[in-house]
Parts: structure tokens; sequence; C-alpha cells
């Protein structure tokens, strides 16, 4: 198998990587739940389920880097979120360091602040806002790949996903949009940068309009990419949400969900 290994590899995001990796011949580990299709050269494919200890252990033998990816997206069903969001982390980080697993690559997401006010510019330092179950066990992750670094010297990038999608689309995608060069660009770094420690980054691009400051990333990607050049015509073509709370809430649609009754009015006066 290659020493680098890449979990929830079917998802959206690991469908982008995997089409960079094929065109810039890097060897990896492609492991998901699902069929993966046929091979490339540089590819190794792996179907099991990462809840499986016995199988998670077998898969992670050798590897080096870890570009996790795997994970429930849905916001509303928190039982649906515990097994592979939470308790399939834990394993996968104490697997790791049993199996001298040197670095994870934990894909994290922008709901970890999705409770900030659009507009309100934070850096990596800013306290944790999560906007919904999906955010909090996002958080749940960052602070397990913090322990294992302090504890274990198991290092990791923790990357706050922002809109992966191939052009924006929206006046959100405006500040949030990850291009799919940036996205392979980030990975690429935290896969090859010498060393890393505990690091978190937002996964955006080099957005004009962007609430999110990478400054205090040691990374040191500098995207390439910016919403602003689709502004125009985004701007041209907008509407109102039909929730209010979608616009004023960097989380968006995960942000405006779920709101006790009079708590939404609350928010909206602050």
């Amino acid at each position: 198998m290659n020493d680098i290994l890449v979990t929830g590899a079917g998802g959206r995001v690991g469908t982008v990587l995997r089409a960079h990796w094929r065109a810039s011949g890097r060897a990896v580990t492609l492991c998901d739940i699902r069929p993966l299709g046929d091979a490339a050269p540089n590819e190794t494919i792996v179907i099991g389920d990462l809840l499986d200890p016995a199988f998670l252990e077998r898969v992670l033998k050798g590897v080096r880097v870890v570009v996790h990816l795997a994970g429930n997206p849905w916001n509303h069903d928190l039982d649906a979120i515990l097994g592979p969001n939470v308790e399939g982390v834990g394993q996968l980080y104490e697997t790791a360091r049993m199996q001298g697993v040197r670095r994870i690559l934990f894909a994290s997401s922008n709901h970890v602040v999705g409770m900030y006010h659009s507009g309100t510019r934070i850096d990596t330092h800013a306290p944790v806002n999560p906007d919904g179950y999906y955010g909090v066990s996002k958080v749940w992750g960052e602070a397990l790949a913090r322990m294992y670094w302090e504890k274990h010297g198991v290092e990791s990038l923790c990357l706050r996903i922002g809109s992966s999608v191939p052009l924006p689309v929206s006046e959100r995608h405006l500040s949030t949009w990850l291009s799919p060069r940036d996205l392979c660009g980030f990975i690429d770094a935290g896969i090859d940068v010498r060393a890393l420690g505990f690091d978190i980054a937002f996964g955006i691009s080099a957005n004009t309009r962007a609430w999110w400051d990478n400054s205090t990333s040691r990374l040191g990607y500098r995207a390439l990419d910016n919403a602003e050049d689709y502004a125009a015509a985004i701007l041209a073509n907008a509407s109102p949400p039909a929730n209010p709370l979608d616009a004023l809430l960097q989380g968006g649609d995960y942000a405006s969900e779920g709101f006790t009754d009079g708590a939404a009015a609350r928010e909206g006066d602050r």
C-alpha cells in the first residue's frame, strides 16, 4: 500500500483530489465504504468500514499521512453523526497513534464558526462558534487532533473547508468559496510541509470578501483564486434568501435551521 491514505475518497472533496492526483501522479491509497471504480496507476483502492476496528488497523499499517475526509455532513440528525464523526474520528486517531502514523489532515468545516455574523472577520484563534450538530462534531475532531499532538506527537492540519464547489454561484460564496485548484493546493501543502505540529487553516480561496483570515496558520499555502472574479454576475442575479438568517450568519442555511421559537428573532436583532 502507499503511505498516503485518503478516507471518504468517493465524496465530493475526494473526487476532486482524485482527479488532481491522477494528473500529478501522486501515489495514494483510496478508502471508502462504497465502490470507487477502477484504480488508476497511481491508486490503490480498499473498501471497508472505518468503524470496524480490524479493518481500520489493517488499512493504517505502513501509512505516513492520512487525509481524513470520511464523515456524515447532515446537520439535523445527531444519531447519524455520532458514529462516523465522533466515534469514528476517535478510533482513527487512536489506531493511527498505535500504528505510528505521523500526520492526519482532518477535514474540518467552516461550520465550527458558523454562528458568527456575516462580515465579522475572524482568524484561526477565534473561539469556536458551531452552528449545529455537524459543526459540533468537527469541533470534537479539532480538539482530538490537538490532544493527540500535545500528548502523542501525531501532527494534524485541521482544514476548515468553506464552499468547495467548482464555481461560486451565490452571494455567500463570494466570501466562502474554495476553488478546486486551491482545495488541492491546501491538501498537497499539508502532505508535503516538513514540520506541521498542530495547525488550523480555513480552506478558502483568496476571496476579496473573505470572512476568515489565515495569517495565523503556519501551513504557508497561499490561495490563487478569487470569487470576486464572478461577483458581477452573481450579484446581478441575486435575490434575498427565504430565511433572512441565511444571509446574517456565516454558516448560511446550516446556521439558520433548528432555532427554538423566539431565539431566531433575538439573533436577528443583534
